[in-house]
């Protein structure tokens, strides 16, 4: 596919926004980086996606500007695909997806392709990437990660053409990275730092979603401290266009939506599990009436921990769902469940925001993480770690008790209005600005 600029481009402050994860697929880049592009033109500028073809097309491709540059790794698995019929097989968790997140070919991969199994996206976006830039329409240059080859690609397109470069860390690199295997061997980490210096250094502004990122990002590279800014995860208002439902539920509904370590290896609920089976074998009232809903794509370890723990009568596991119908079912739970690993103080999950959004109580099973301080300022809910089983039963019960007797409100904080991803965005042009000649 071969796409146009519009004719008015000399008069466009055009961004070419870099990002793995882009529609058709939903994930939390998908959804950061998709309203950076849906109201930068707000502001002024105007993006041109550069993603993968991976996950496939949309029908609007072209009048959106989205060009896809294909990954290696895809390409080989389509070779195969051609010669060998993929089958399941039950007994090594292979499900179809030569590369799904769980499977033995996974986990292979990643030990030996550096910096993410993603690399294999690197050479198509880059050339695509300098085909693009030397119409010379762009006025900077953005990537996102995870992964974080979406930012070795900014780093090769920023010299390639010398435009500004602002590089998004949605999640740490070396710093408490979703997946440990960056940090399995010394060899491994000292080439993933020479990769993220180079793209700490070389980036003109570096964005987190957090201020433990941020101050992570100074004190390791110092020499970056005034070009660190933040700009957290949000909510998009637009997308709460249902009416939620008013009938009232016979069931104490606690949902958790997204993934768990599918996102981050280490995101257990083994301390929740637990907790459910010592409230069973107490009898306890809350289990009379108990609906744990886990509302997205859970890995086979997962889904054997549920099934290992006897605990079918209060866990429905619904799979993945339509982003819109994880918002109306956000705004219909009695407690939101939020689940974080026990030992990562930088994670405020996209979801957060919309649970923050419908204002209904969350509980957190977070250490001592950003995303708990959040929740803990703004009053929106419980924080307990994830392996204090006691805590759990305790904050369950409490929960519990306040549902029965009416207590459990909808109540949205009036500073939650700031993670608006509108006004996000905002911050974002605002970066634009600070780089872009033209608007001195």
């Amino acid at each position: 596919m071969q796409q146009q600029m519009p004719a008015d481009h000399t008069d466009t402050r055009r961004i070419l926004a870099v990002s793995y994860y882009y529609a058709p697929i939903e994930n939390p880049g998908t959804r950061r980086v998709g309203s950076f592009v849906r109201y930068l033109p707000q502001y002024g500028y105007h993006p041109v996606v550069l993603t993968t073809s991976s996950y496939g097309t949309t029908a609007d491709d072209d009048s959106a500007l989205i060009l896809r540059a294909p990954d290696l790794l895809d390409v080989a698995r389509s070779l195969v695909r051609r010669v060998v019929r993929v089958r399941a097989d039950s007994a090594s968790g292979w499900q179809g997806p030569l590369v799904a997140p769980d499977s033995r070919i996974s986990a292979v991969l990643e030990q030996v392709m550096i910096p993410d199994i993603q690399l294999g996206w690197l050479p198509g976006a880059v050339m695509r990437g300098r085909v693009l830039l030397r119409t010379g329409f762009f006025r900077a240059i953005f990537s996102s990660s995870p992964p974080v080859t979406a930012h070795l690609v900014g780093y090769a397109l920023k010299r390639a053409s010398g435009l500004p470069w602002v590089a998004d860390f949605r999640d740490g690199w070396l710093f408490e990275p979703p997946n440990k295997v960056v940090l399995s061997s010394i060899i491994r980490q000292r080439i993933e730092g020479v990769l993220e210096r180079a793209v700490a250094e070389g980036a003109d502004r570096i964005v987190t979603v957090n201020d433990v990122l941020a101050d992570d990002m100074r004190r390791r590279y110092p020499a970056t401290a005034k070009k660190v800014v933040v700009i957290s995860n949000g909510y998009d208002p637009a997308e709460y266009n249902f009416a939620p439902s008013t009938m009232s539920s016979v069931r104490f509904r606690v949902v958790h939506t997204g993934s768990l370590a599918y996102s981050r290896k280490r995101t257990l609920i083994t301390g929740l599990l637990a907790a459910l089976q010592r409230l069973r074998q107490q009898h306890a009232p809350v289990m009379e009436r108990l609906d744990v809903r886990l509302i997205g794509k859970l890995s086979l370890a997962e889904r054997a921990a549920i099934a290992d723990a006897g605990l079918d009568e209060s866990i429905t596991i619904v799979g993945s769902v339509a982003h819109s119908d994880v918002l109306r079912i956000q705004s219909e739970a009695e407690v939101l469940l939020l689940v974080t690993a026990a030992d990562d103080a930088s994670v405020t999950t996209s979801k957060l925001f919309e649970y923050l959004a419908s204002g209904r109580p969350i509980l957190a099973l977070t250490g001592r993480s950003a995303a708990g301080a959040l929740i803990e300022e703004l009053n929106a809910g419980e924080v307990v770690h994830p392996d204090d089983v006691d805590g759990i039963c305790r904050a369950l019960e409490g929960l519990y008790r306040r549902w029965l007797a009416g207590e459990l409100h909808t109540r949205v904080d009036a500073r939650v209005h700031r993670f608006d991803r509108r006004i996000l965005t905002g911050e974002l042009a605002k970066v634009f600005r600070e780089l872009d000649p033209w608007s001195r």
